[in-house]
C-alpha cells in the first residue's frame, strides 16, 4: 500500500496540524490522537489536487490552504470547521498571514493579494473585478498589493510589520513598504539564477539571507541592500542531493516548419481555440508545474543533472547564531554560524531519505518530514524498511549537534497513522517540481545552438537548409546567423579590420542637416 508524505507540519502547544497531499489532519499535540480530518469531510470540502501552499496564523487559531484548484481556503483550527473558498486569479506559489489575520497570496504571474480573513459579504462570488489592469483580475475581490515581471517564489513581512520583502524566479529581491506596495524601499541585488528562499532571524533582525539557484547563500543589509557576505554551500550539499532531474532541451523548429510532431508528442494543432472556461495567461500554468517528458518542443538528452534549489532556510534564538536551511531532494539538513569571520563551515544531520521540509521549534527541537517511500530508482516502495519507513524524525539541539531523541507520543503517531495514496496520487503530487519549474535550462541550449551555428558560413548555412527543414537551420536560425556576422562585421570596421565598409575621410567633419541628418563634409566644405 502506498502513502502520502507529510508536506507541512505546524506544531503548537495544543494543536498540531499536519498536511498530506489534498488533506488535513488535527492531532492533539500531547498524545497524538487525531481530533480531526479532511478524510472524513465531505467532497466539496476536500482540495481537488495536492495542496501546495499553506500558513497558520500568529494566532493559531487559522489556517490558510490552497493549490493546484486555485481555492484559497480558511479553516478553523480547533474543530478544523471550513470558513471560507474564494477563487483565485493564479496558481499560488506563496500564502502568509499579515497583521489582523489578514491573508497575502503571492502567486505565477508575479503578484500579491491581500484577503480579510472572513469575506465581506458585499465581495461578488462570482466573475471579476477589474484593477488597473487586466492581469490584476480577481475573483474574490482580493487587494493587490505590488507585482513583480516574473514569477514570485516567496516572500515574508518583517516583524514590525512595516515591510514585505518579495523574490522572484529572475534573480531578484524587492524590499517595499506594507501595504503600500508600490513603494520601493531597496532592491537586494547579486543572485545569478533563481532565488527561491528568504529569511530573517529574529536575533539579527537587520540581516536578511537569501538563497536559490546559486552555489552560495547570500547575507544583506536589507534596508540599504548592501551585500554583506556570500556563504558557498553547494560544495558541502551537492553529496547529499539524491534527486536528479533529466537534462531536456528544447527542440528547435522555425516558424514556417509545417513537419507533423514528432511519435510521442503531443502538438499543438493550428488554428486551435482557445479551451472553454481557460483564463488568459494561464497558459504556462499547466496542471503539474513541472514540464512532463515528452511536451511539445522539449526532447529529452537521457542524461541526468544535479539542479540545486534552497527549499527553506530558518532560524530560532535558542539556536542563535546558527542558520538552518535545506535542499530540494536533498537527504539531510544543513547549518552554518553566521558568527564565522572568514569561510562559514557548512555542518549537516542524515537522514539517507530526501528531506521535503522541517520545523524549528523554540527549544531546539527540528521535526523533519521525509519522502521515506521514494526508491533509489525514482519510483516509490509500498512500505519503507526499517528505521527508513518514518515518514517523520525528530532531533534535538544539544551544544554544537542535533542528536536523535525519545520517540514523542506524536511522532509516533504520525509515523504509524498514515494516509492511502496510489501511485498516480504520488505522481500528481509532484514533491521535486521545483528542480524542473525554476530553472530556465532552454536559455543555454539557445546559447549553445547560436554559437554552433556562428561557427557556420552564411553560404554553408544555406547550403544545409537547401530550401527545406529537414536536419538543416531553419530559416529563423539563419537570420539571427546572418545578423550576428553582420555585428561581427562592424566591430571589425570599428578595428580597422574591414574592408568591406568605406570609411570616412580622416579629414571630413559632421554637422546636422536642418531636417536632423548626418552629412560628412570634407575640408573644402563639399
Amino acid at each position: 500500500m502506498f502513502r502520502y508524505p507529510y508536506t507541512r507540519l505546524f506544531r503548537q502547544s495544543e494543536y498540531s496540524i499536519v498536511i498530506a497531499g489534498p488533506h488535513i489532519q488535527v492531532l492533539d499535540t500531547n498524545t497524538g490522537d487525531v481530533l480531526h480530518s479532511t478524510v472524513k469531510c465531505k467532497e466539496d470540502q476536500i482540495a481537488s489536487g495536492p495542496i501546495r501552499c499553506a500558513a497558520l496564523s500568529d494566532c493559531g487559531k487559522y489556517l490558510a490552504t490552497s493549490g493546484d484548484d486555485k481555492k484559497l481556503k480558511t479553516w478553523q483550527v480547533d474543530d478544523l470547521k471550513l470558513l471560507s473558498s474564494r477563487g483565485l486569479p493564479k496558481k499560488p506559489t506563496c500564502i502568509n498571514f499579515a497583521d489582523n489575520n489578514d491573508i497575502l497570496v503571492a502567486d505565477k504571474f508575479g503578484d500579491i493579494f491581500r484577503y480579510q480573513l472572513h469575506p465581506n459579504s458585499n465581495e461578488p462570488s462570482s466573475g471579476y473585478t477589474r484593477d488597473t489592469l487586466p492581469s490584476h483580475e480577481n475573483p474574490s475581490g482580493g487587494e493587490l498589493i505590488l507585482g513583480h515581471a516574473s514569477l514570485l517564489t516567496t516572500f515574508l513581512v518583517t516583524a514590525d510589520g512595516q515591510y514585505i520583502v518579495t523574490a522572484d524566479r529572475d534573480e531578484h529581491i524587492r524590499v517595499s513598504w506594507y501595504p503600500q506596495g508600490y513603494t520601493i524601499e531597496s532592491y537586494c541585488l547579486g543572485h545569478q539564477k533563481y532565488v527561491s528562499a528568504i529569511h530573517i532571524p529574529s536575533f539579527s533582525p537587520g540581516t536578511l539571507i537569501s538563497g536559490g539557484g546559486d552555489s552560495v547563500l547570500k547575507l544583506w543589509d536589507w534596508m540599504s541592500g548592501k551585500l554583506l557576505r556570500n556563504v558557498d554551500v553547494f560544495s558541502a550539499v551537492q553529496p547529499f542531493i539524491a534527486v536528479k532531474t533529466p537534462k531536456k532541451k528544447r527542440e528547435w523548429k522555425d516558424e514556417d516548419d509545417d513537419r507533423e510532431p514528432t511519435e510521442g508528442k503531443r502538438g499543438r494543432r493550428k488554428n486551435k481555440g482557445k479551451r472553454k472556461g481557460a483564463d488568459d495567461g494561464d497558459m504556462e500554468e499547466s496542471q503539474d508545474s513541472a514540464m512532463p517528458e515528452g511536451q511539445s518542443g522539449e526532447i529529452s538528452t537521457g542524461e541526468s543533472e544535479v539542479v540545486f534549489v534552497v527549499h527553506k532556510v530558518a532560524s530560532i534564538p535558542s539556536l542563535a547564531p546558527r542558520i538552518v536551511f535545506s535542499v530540494v531532494g536533498a537527504t539531510a539538513i544543513f547549518w552554518f554560524s553566521m558568527d564565522d569571520n572568514y569561510e562559514a563551515c557548512i555542518r549537516h544531520e542524515p537522514f539517507y531519505k530526501p528531506v521535503i521540509d522541517f520545523t524549528l521549534e523554540d527549544d531546539g527541537t527540528v521535526w523533519v518530514l521525509l519522502d521515506a517511500d521514494r526508491s533509489s530508482q525514482g519510483g516509490w516502495s509500498s512500505k519503507g524498511e526499517g528505521d527508513n519507513s518514518n515518514l517523520i524524525e525528530v532531533r534535538r539541539w544539544t551544544p554544537d549537534n542535533f542528536t536523535a531523541s525519545h520517540p514523542l507520543p506524536l511522532a509516533l503517531a504520525l509515523n504509524s497513522c498514515t494516509l492511502p495514496a496510489t501511485q498516480a496520487d504520488l505522481k500528481v503530487l509532484d514533491l521535486y517540481s521545483d528542480l524542473v519549474a525554476l530553472p530556465k535550462h532552454f536559455e543555454v541550449v539557445a546559447e549553445v545552438r547560436t554559437q554552433d551555428l556562428s561557427e557556420m558560413g552564411v553560404d554553408d548555412a544555406a547550403t544545409a537548409d537547401g530550401g527545406s527543414n529537414d536536419g538543416g537551420i531553419t530559416k529563423r536560425e539563419l537570420g539571427r546567423l546572418k545578423h550576428k556576422q553582420a555585428l561581427r562585421r562592424l566591430q571589425e570596421v570599428g578595428r580597422g579590420a574591414s574592408p568591406d565598409f568605406e570609411r570616412l575621410p580622416t579629414d571630413s567633419k559632421r554637422v546636422k542637416s536642418g531636417g536632423g541628418d548626418t552629412i560628412a563634409l570634407g575640408m573644402d566644405g563639399t
